[in-house]
């Protein structure tokens, strides 16, 4: 609208006024730029009627905004329809049936603001399409889906300056999955009342899969929430499965319900109520069996729950516990366990084709606390009376300060492994009084000695056959065997024979102590001595697991023996102790199954020449110690 200037100049004559009686405004525009932030607002198609009607003025019309995409924001067109009536000598307006409404979304408007000061304002707010609001959620919020419509009617009284709002909302046929779910919770149906301070009513129900839910309680104090809100749940485990991405390839099964009241602030609220399970099935947690017959039940307190009853089976395993559980969020689980009977070759997976184990998803929880097992089975061993702290955490099993009777002895261990790495595991030992040959037997094959083996010793290994044993172990220790005997053993049967001791098939001894070491299946011996009954044995080298042989071998033989070996010898010079027994270094090498034999004539030399003395005595002695430090024998 164009008008020229007006020159102002005196008149002289009658004089005259000017009415204004309305304004018309057609398609017309108005834009607002913000050039720094790029943002651009606007109003276009605005076609609006003003009237003046004595003290009176009304404006209705329409008009569409435009605002254009931003970083945060898509493109989107509000389309306002106004129908207002403003009073001059009141300083009163009436809204009458205005709407603003962009899609799905719609809110009509109707009151008035008596002086400008006092609200009456009634308000419809209706989504049609909930799924329309998703591009204006923030990403890092934006559920993975959301549909269904809301009716919201509210009133807006009070001042303008303190505006009091009271209102209620239906949700009709409602769904969402919130960001990082997989499935969403559908068929969302109930209404909410709120003010603008407190959500005073909530009464809403819906489903998972099957199973049922139902939320009711109040939301006070919006500004630091204080909650009394009850939760129930009644369905099958089966709807729960792999409803997160973190749980994707968990299989569950069985009934359960939840009674859930949380009341007090959203930073710490206090949780009451109660929980079951019956008899349901869960597959895929880095085991090799399925968890069966799962039995649940416990109460809710304070900001964790009680686990009054937890049992079930897996494949023969059983367990029965009671605990703790804290941390809703990362929950963590402190259990007191007992079970009769545990078959670790149904907990632990079993190798696939090319070594790689299919072990499912980890839980998302962490266990700990103690386990009581009357008898334990699997990978080719039995322990009885088992007693022990363990964690488990992000499929990590950790035992520590492991107790229990096997291979006919006692055995002390930690035990590390790794569920979604299995390798290595990690095993530490501490073995008292347990059969020498019920264990070599077990890991190496070794079947040639008989004897109580004292100790500790700690393993890093690749699987738990022998197979893997022995071409992947590493490990280190101090082991003692007392009271024990070789039997056919060929490699002690074939060193005597080459010093010319004959039918040697059984050699009794009353201690054997050694330190060893094991890199990737080859053995290091550091001062082995043996105590037998036809001399002392003083060994150094390697062995590989695979048998061959690097040893150094030093024989004090008894006196007896000394004078078969210098009648059998006479070629050969070494030297003898004051008790007339003859000391015979010799150099090991080839394999166990055929070992070859020289002197080592430097090291003799040396003892004809006084360099080396007592030499078995003081490794004896050294290594003794450090295992009566160990048991206090």
């Amino acid at each position: 609208m164009n008008l020229p200037p007006v020159i102002l100049q005196k008149s002289k004559g009658t004089g005259w006024s000017l009415v204004l009686s309305s304004i018309d405004i057609t398609r017309g525009v108005v834009t607002y730029v913000d050039v720094l932030s790029n943002r651009i607002i606007e109003a276009q198609e605005i076609n609006q009627h003003i009237r003046y009607r004595g003290r009176k003025i009304t404006i209705s019309g329409s008009e569409n905004v435009y605002i254009k995409k931003t970083k945060i924001m898509p493109e989107l067109t509000i389309k306002i329809e106004n129908n207002l009536e403003y009073d001059t000598l009141d300083k009163s307006l009436t809204i009458n049936k205005s709407t603003v409404a962009y899609g799905p979304v719609q809110l009509k408007l109707d009151g008035s603001v008596e002086k400008m000061e006092t609200l009456h304002v009634n308000a419809d707010l209706n989504i049609h399409d909930l799924a329309k609001l998703i591009p204006f959620i923030p990403e890092e919020f934006r559920p993975e889906r959301l549909s269904g419509s809301v009716e919201t009617k509210f009133s807006l009284l009070g001042s303008i300056k303190e505006p009091q709002l009271d209102g209620d909302a239906e949700f009709k046929n409602c769904a969402v999955a919130l960001k990082g779910m997989t499935k969403a919770i559908d068929k969302i149906n109930g209404n909410v009342s709120f003010t603008q301070n407190a959500i005073h009513t909530i009464i809403l129900n819906g489903v998972v899969g099957h199973s049922k839910f139902s939320v009711h309680g109040s939301i006070t104090n919006l500004k630091k929430p204080i909650l009394d809100i009850t939760t129930k749940i009644d369905g099958d485990l089966n709807d729960l499965e792999s409803l997160t991405k973190e749980t994707q390839g968990t299989k569950m099964a069985g009934p359960f319900s939840v009674n859930l009241t949380a009341r007090g602030t959203t930073d710490n609220p206090t949780y009451s109520g109660t929980f079951t399970i019956s008899n349901a099935q869960i597959d895929g947690v880095g085991l090799a069996s399925s968890m069966k017959n799962l039995q649940m039940r416990g109460t809710f307190q304070k900001d964790g729950a009680k686990i009054d009853e937890c049992s079930g089976n897996i494949g023969r395993s059983d367990f029965s516990l009671t605990g703790q559980v804290s941390d809703f969020k990362k929950p963590i689980i402190q259990i007191n366990n007992k079970s009769q009977l545990i078959d670790l070759d149904e907990l632990l997976p079993k190798p696939q084709q090319g070594g790689k184990k299919d072990t499912g998803k980890a839980l998302p929880i962490t266990l700990l606390g103690t386990i009581r097992i009357k008898k334990l089975i699997g990978l080719d061993m039995e322990f009885m009376n088992i007693n022990t702290n363990f964690k488990y955490e992000n499929g990590i099993i950790d035992l520590k300060k492991c107790s229990a009777e096997t291979f006919d002895g006692k055995v002390n261990f930690d035990f590390y492994y790794n569920s979604k790495k299995p390798e290595p595991y990690r095993i530490s030992t501490r073995m008292n009084s347990i059969s020498a040959k019920a264990i070599l037997k077990r890991f190496l094959k070794f079947e040639h000695i008989e004897g109580r083996l004292y100790g500790m010793s700690n393993f890093q290994g690749n699987g738990f056959t022998r197979k893997e044993v022995t071409s992947n172990l590493s490990a280190s220790g101090n082991l003692e065997i007392n009271n024990g005997v070789f039997r056919n053993f060929q490699f002690l049967i074939k060193l005597l024979s080459w010093l010319g001791l004959k039918d040697y098939k059984e050699v009794k001894f009353d201690n054997m102590i050694c330190n060893f070491k094991i890199d990737n299946g080859r053995g290091q011996i550091k001062d082995w001595t043996l105590s037998s009954s036809i001399g002392d044995f003083l060994t150094n080298g390697t062995i590989g697991l695979d048998g061959k042989l690097n040893l150094m071998v030093t024989s004090t033989l008894k006196k007896n023996q000394s004078n078969i070996v210098k009648k059998y010898h006479g070629d050969w010079l070494f030297p003898f102790d004051k008790n007339g027994r003859a000391i015979i270094d010799v150099i090991v090498s080839g394999t166990l199954s055929s070992p070859q034999f020289n002197l080592d004539r430097d090291k003799i030399k040396k003892r004809l020449e006084g360099k080396i003395k007592d030499e078995f005595e003081n490794k004896k002695k050294e290594w003794g110690n450090k295992l009566k430090d160990l048991f206090g024998r």
